[in-house]
């Protein structure tokens, strides 16, 4: 539920409530908060103090609230005293049968006014009417703190309790009961001891008002059992996944598919000898057919013109070529549609390359105004721009397409049209339907190339209606979501078309009545055709003479069109400066270097080649034989790249406009570590696509010239190690994702999209998506009195009447910083080292860890392994890894002697002693539901990854964009949680991760155990604990130190008779005068919603905080 409630009161105390569920969800269950409430909460308690006495209501106003007789200003609290209060609360509440008392307030751990969160009362035969919590509520010593009391009925929130405003107490005291009545409440009144004593609480009654209240009727209305309609939602949601995942797709086999695009994926040739015409497939094509192709599992029919003439001297092709062919391609379920020289030149190399080409990749008119690539071609532009001869040429291009197509198809066929080429298909598809009254098929538009910002696209004058054209399908798809954020934000500013993103990871455009979706799906390389290639004599031949012509040298492979957006010159200004500072590397380095010629734009190709080929002849006249040079006009083939791979050892892309690149893919997949032979580096472009799904490359801004240069000094260096490391991350992505499992993905959601759109679909407008609190409901901070900034000075006082001290700490993001999500840190990743504390941290946990009052424990998620080799070497540190799974005392004798008498099996790790708790848990039906959804997920979200541990099933997306990866984690926390409802799995929320781990299997269960085995082993509690962590895994720590404490005082409260006792457990703290938990600390790295009552800013101000509390302790040791 949303924090962001409504003020109105839900009933106003004369007329039964309304039952909840009559409201919508944003305005059930939020009690009006009174006047001035969130200026006097949020004063600092300094000022409160200098204007006036904080009375028992929370408010330093004088003339709207007496003083408490209990409470003066020397008893005003700060949250960084770290001293608490256990908080008794007791009500007379005189209920209906199936009615009960809850109770909520301000601070997190009371439930911040949320129904759902609200802490439940309970009462006996013979206590009844009074209603008592179930254990104290642990708060702030003297932080003021608002609460009401609330009826459920039948389990269902009712109704808040008829006051005017909210309750206010102040904590004073170790240990406090509140006696009150429901319903009863004025701002004057004020908590006076009524002279009794609980053991060791003190109790507390409000002044009797003088004039009775009357009692209200409420309403007891039941609110229907959601279970059944929970089950089948579950059921129904489980089954779509398992259907939809791209491995069960299963098309309906009497429809056709009809794969659409400019370039028919065939290579066409005339024998000179008889002038008969022959066919083949063209393989570096991303939908030429391939092994295992969508063709193979259902009809599949290709469509595209036939452009041969339009790259030749010759004439256009006479009639009897075009039948010839035309049967040629029958064969190959191909259908080519003929168009003439000039119509051709005119959309392709007029309107297409000219125009769209350059825009789409974000150059702006203006730079092509004033570009010096060819005068004469920016004058002949500026005026096609007047009389739109080539525009009409892009119309009529798309026009032939969509009539010819529209001719074949049926209702349930589907049309696939590819990129930019034809952005108008669509919509004529849906008009000739319209037309001839045909049922519309399903369709798909998929984007190769980037789509520019809503500023650039802007200036194209036909830009909305090539939307329209674009929007005329079901499913638009693009390689990365940077491309597919721009198309949103031009639907909606040139449109006006608001998105949602859809249950299943997917999002929406709302465009005439119809629910558009977006999906974002990198496409792969085909692994089998490049390893067959790879075994090829001829291959394997061309590379040995290639590392023959530069014998001993380390090669460089570079392959770029030669266009001004490739940038080969970025990439030889760096390849300059690298050499200039680093002379020693001339004699062993060489960049084979490959430029395309394609004809595409003239004055560009020309002003780039000019420009390359002087840079080069500076370089080498410089410095030597340094660069192998070659232009040329036809595209490298399949064989000619994967020789070029096999032969260089670094792969350096530089673009600083890029679309679909598939080599670095194939550079990584060629370069498998062998004898002789190292894993493969990739140097690139972070403008280039690919780049959202090669985590193990070494990301670079070709701009940032000083970046590229310490790119390429680290890739010449690295170790074999770090290569097979960065490879390893890659390969699996890599070899997964062929264009047929591609093909099929895509596919899967249009099928999806289209089989459900009549069902009830749920969407998240995304303009209110809050990407940075990653919770099912919204927590408010702002109004917090129990949340402050951590202040060094108190904790260290504090620490300095210490004698007994436990610290907890959590790893990632608190001793060590974590990795910002995002797209510009991920250049720096190392895929095998990682990141370790800084010296000085390590400085304060030794310090720390060797002060013999002092239990230190980091507590982290990650892998014992990985733990250990970053702070293990320190022998007085415990260490808990995996959630808790694995813990490891510190090395001492003591440690050892109470490890020994533990039940849970134990294991050595180098020096360290480690055990494991007793947890054997079933996986199986686990991963028999969330797989399917976790895998969609995984192929939706590029640079996700999935991984299966023993103790849980964690889904990184880490490496994903970071808007991207975030939308998609709160889908798929969504979806998990649906599904998961019943199984005994809880979903854990990190930054970047979500995990599935067992129930009881958390940071709080190692916590509890650490708190419990020190008191034992010491024979009385620490009287300072301190606890910090930075996510959401470290709350279940909060809690269990919150319920810890409040554990130690049920017995002295409610009796051990009463029906509060507890049995005693080997978790239950021994009960001992010595240590009594004086000072508790829980803070969290970073201001956010938190159980925690204190917040540092980052892992700096943890650091200063450990090393000054470090110091104490080396202090003491040198008295």
């Amino acid at each position: 539920m949303s924090d962001r409630l409504p003020t109105e009161r839900e009933h106003d105390g004369k007329r039964p409530p309304l039952h909840p569920a009559s409201f919508p969800p944003e305005k059930r269950g939020r009690p009006h908060p009174p006047a001035d409430a969130d200026e006097s909460m949020e004063r600092d308690e300094d000022e409160q103090s200098a204007s006036g006495v904080l009375s028992d209501s929370g408010y330093s106003s004088p003339r709207q609230f007496p003083a408490s007789r209990s409470t003066s200003t020397s008893s005003i609290g700060d949250v960084n005293a770290g001293t608490y209060t256990r908080v008794h609360l007791k009500i007379k509440a005189e209920t209906r049968f199936g009615e009960s008392v809850h109770c909520s307030g301000s601070s997190l751990i009371m439930g911040q006014f949320n129904p759902n969160e609200s802490m439940t009362l309970v009462t006996t035969p013979e206590e009844y009417p009074y209603w008592t919590t179930i254990k104290p509520l642990i708060l702030p010593r003297g932080v003021p703190h608002q609460y009401m009391y609330a009826l459920f009925s039948g389990g269902v929130f009712n109704s808040w309790e008829p006051i005017d405003s909210e309750r206010v107490l102040v904590p004073e005291g170790r240990e406090m009961v509140v006696v009150e009545d429901f319903g009863v409440y004025d701002r004057e009144t004020v908590l006076v001891p009524n002279g009794e004593l609980s053991e060791r609480a003190v109790v507390f009654d409000r002044k009797k008002l003088t004039e009775e209240h009357g009692e209200e009727e409420t309403s007891t209305e039941g609110a229907l059992s959601r279970t059944s309609s929970q089950h089948i939602r579950q059921n129904k949601l489980q089954s779509r996944y398992k259907r939809y995942t791209p491995s069960n797709y299963h098309p309906d086999p009497q429809a056709t598919l009809y794969l659409v695009c400019y370039h028919l994926p065939v290579r066409l040739k005339k024998s000179p000898v008889d002038g008969s015409w022959s066919a083949e497939w063209n393989r570096d094509s991303l939908i030429s057919r391939t092994e295992g192709s969508i063709a193979e599992s259902m009809k599949a029919r290709w469509v595209g013109c036939v452009t041969y003439q339009a790259r030749s001297d010759s004439e256009d092709l006479s009639d009897a070529d075009k039948q010839e062919i035309t049967d040629i391609l029958f064969k190959m379920d191909c259908i080519p549609v003929f168009i003439d020289r000039e119509l051709a030149y005119d959309h392709y190399q007029g309107y297409c390359k000219s125009k769209l080409w350059p825009m789409f990749h974000n150059v702006d008119i203006l730079d092509i105004y004033s570009s010096v690539w060819d005068r004469g071609e920016v004058t002949e532009w500026k005026e096609e721009r007047n009389n739109g001869k080539r525009w009409e040429a892009y119309q009529k291009v798309n026009q032939l397409l969509a009539d010819r197509v529209a001719e074949m198809c049926g209702k349930k066929d589907t049309v696939w049209v590819h990129d930019y080429h034809l952005l108008l298909f669509p919509s004529y598809i849906a008009s000739y339907c319209k037309q001839h009254n045909k049922p519309r098929p399903t369709m798909v538009f998929f984007l190769h190339v980037p789509f520019p910002t809503s500023e650039i696209f802007r200036e194209l004058s036909h830009g909305p209606q090539l939307l329209e054209g674009v929007l005329g399908v079901d499913v638009v798809g693009f390689h990365s979501f940077d491309h597919a954020r721009h198309f949103l934000n031009a639907c909606k500013r040139f449109l006006g078309l608001s998105y949602q993103s859809r249950r299943g990871g997917n999002l929406g455009v709302d465009y005439r009545g119809r629910n558009v979706v977006i999906t974002i799906s990198h496409v792969g390389i085909e692994t089998i055709a490049i390893r067959n290639a790879l075994e090829m004599h001829e291959v394997r031949e061309a590379a040995r003479k290639l590392r023959e012509k530069h014998a001993g040298k380390i090669l460089i492979a570079g392959t770029d069109v030669c266009q001004r957006l490739s940038g080969v010159p970025l990439k030889l200004l760096a390849f300059e400066q690298f050499f200039n500072m680093c002379p020693s590397w001339k004699d062993k380095v060489v960049l084979v270097q490959r430029c395309h010629l394609t004809n595409a734009r003239d004055g560009d190709q020309e002003y780039s080649s000019n420009e390359i080929r002087e840079l080069v002849t500076r370089i080498t006249n410089q410095h030597g034989p340094v660069i192998d040079y070659e232009e040329s006009t036809s595209a490298m083939s399949l064989k000619d790249r994967l020789a070029l791979w096999l032969a260089c050892d670094i792969l350096m892309v530089t673009s600083v406009r890029e679309g679909l690149n598939l080599k670095p893919l194939e550079f990584v997949f060629a370069k498998n570590p062998s004898p002789g032979h190292r894993a493969g580096v990739v140097i690139l472009s972070e403008f280039s696509a690919c780049c959202c799904v090669l985590n193990g490359a070494l990301r670079v801004n070709p701009w940032n010239i000083a970046e590229v240069v310490s790119s390429l000094d680290h890739s010449l260096t690295m170790s074999d190690e770090e290569r097979m490391g960065r490879r390893a991350r890659d390969l699996p992505y890599i070899t997964n994702q062929p264009a047929a499992n591609w093909t099929k993905q895509v596919l899967s959601v249009l099928q999806e999209s289209t089989e459900n759109e009549e069902e009830d679909e749920e969407y998240t407008d995304m303009e209110y998506v809050d990407s940075e609190i990653g919770r099912s409901h919204v927590l408010r901070i702002g109004s917090r009195s129990d949340f402050k900034q951590l202040k060094i000075s108190k904790v260290m006082e504090a620490y300095r009447k210490s004698k007994r001290r436990v610290f907890l700490l959590d790893y990632g993001g608190t001793i060590i910083a974590r990795e910002n999500m995002s797209m510009y840190v991920k250049k720096d990743f190392t895929a095998v080292t990682g990141k370790i504390p800084t010296p000085r941290m390590l400085e304060a946990l030794s310090l720390l860890s060797s002060d013999p009052r002092n239990t230190v424990f980091v507590v982290s998620g990650v892998s014992q392994y990985n733990l250990t080799n970053a702070v293990g070497h320190i022998k007085g540190l415990g260490l808990a890894a995996e959630n808790g799974a694995l813990y490891s005392w510190a090395r001492s004798v003591r440690a050892r002697s109470l490890e020994s008498e533990e039940a849970s099996p134990a294991f050595h790790s180098g020096d360290r002693h480690w055990h494991q708790h007793n947890f054997k848990f079933d996986w199986k039906p686990i991963r028999d539901v969330a797989d399917p959804i976790l895998k969609v997920y995984c192929a939706r979200t590029n640079g996700s990854l999935l991984k299966y541990m023993d103790q849980s099933i964690a889904w990184n997306f880490r490496s994903t964009d970071p808007e991207w990866g975030l939308v998609q984690a709160n889908s798929l926390q969504n979806d998990l949680e649906d599904v998961l409802k019943d199984l005994p799995v809880n979903i854990i929320r990190k930054k970047g991760l979500l995990e599935i781990v067992p129930e009881g299997l958390n940071k709080g269960v190692v916590a509890r155990h650490i708190l419990t085995q020190d008191a034992s082993m010491h024979r009385g509690h620490p009287d300072f604990l301190f606890c910090i962590g930075d996510d959401t895994t470290d709350e279940s720590m909060f809690r269990t130190i919150y319920d810890y404490y409040a554990e130690r005082s049920e017995e002295s409260v409610h009796g051990a008779r009463g029906h509060f006792g507890r049995s005693a457990s080997l978790d239950t703290p021994p009960n001992s005068s010595e240590g009594s938990l004086q000072h508790v600390f829980t803070c969290t790295v970073g201001k956010k919603p938190s159980h925690a009552h204190l917040y540092v800013n980052n892992v700096d101000d943890v650091e200063e905080l450990l090393h000054s509390l470090g110091e104490v302790s080396e202090e003491h040791e040198h008295e």
